[in-house]
């Protein structure tokens, strides 16, 4: 199903997208708009922090601040 729906939003061929590329992005655009951990959690299914931790890369923007 995933693969389908990345076809028919026109992604390229070339990029590989699973699940869990998918999950990963969503935990770090959230982490990256300031969602709190908890809140990230309710939306994406995780059961504790450390495993969004695991997910998520802080950007340079973040460490700066």
């Amino acid at each position: 199903m995933l693969k389908a729906m990345a076809k028919d939003a026109g992604f390229l061929k070339h990029k590989r997208i699973t699940n869990h590329s998918v999950r990963k992005l969503l935990v770090q655009k959230l982490r990256n708009a300031n969602i709190s951990p908890t809140e990230t959690m309710a939306i994406t299914g995780h059961k504790n922090v450390q495993s969004i931790t695991n997910y998520s890369n802080i950007s340079v923007e973040q460490q700066q601040k």
